[in-house]
């Protein structure tokens, strides 16, 4: 009960859930970024990518401040994700495995009477190489921002149940 005194009595002590989120038209699953999470952007006019950390969300003014400057959610070109676990993770495992098959077959070789092969280099190349190229093509995507893909500042209230 005195919490809710507090809240009524001191609203900025109120609290909202704010972020930003990525809406694509037609979908219902939308991105969203918080406060403390890492962002890589593109402004529009700047061929460089930047990543900062969001620290705020402000709604009056429809920007998103960063640790170190702040900007409109308008001028925004472009927004870089990354993929999801199991695709930009399988790209890592398959160079781990053409290594290890390759380093593994060394050492037999060396120590013990393994015959190097075409088959232990086809292997082991083929896991690097592979790996490799799939790391490549799904490390992160880029997302153009424009009238089907745009972003939008959201705070969502938080209400308190009052006990009965």
């Amino acid at each position: 009960m005195l919490f809710v005194a507090v809240v009524f009595l001191f609203p900025s002590l109120a609290f909202a859930q704010k972020f930003i989120q990525l809406e694509k038209t037609n979908r219902a699953r939308v991105e969203k970024f918080y406060a403390g999470q890492e962002l890589t952007f593109r402004l529009k006019g700047d061929p460089e990518w930047h990543t900062e950390k969001v620290t705020d969300v402000q709604m009056d003014s429809q920007r998103v401040a960063f640790e170190l400057t702040r900007a409109r959610i308008s001028d925004f070109d472009a927004i870089r994700l990354e993929y999801p676990g199991i695709l930009r993770n399988t790209g890592p495992a398959l160079m781990i495995f053409g290594a290890s098959w390759g380093g593994f077959s060394l050492i037999g070789a060396a120590f013990d009477d393994y015959k190097l092969t075409a088959g232990t280099a086809i292997v082991t190349g083929t896991g690097l190489l592979s790996g490799y190229i799939l790391y490549q093509v799904f490390k992160n995507r880029n997302v153009k921002l424009n009238d089907r893909k745009r972003l939008r500042a959201v705070e969502i209230p938080v209400a308190f149940p009052m006990n009965r």
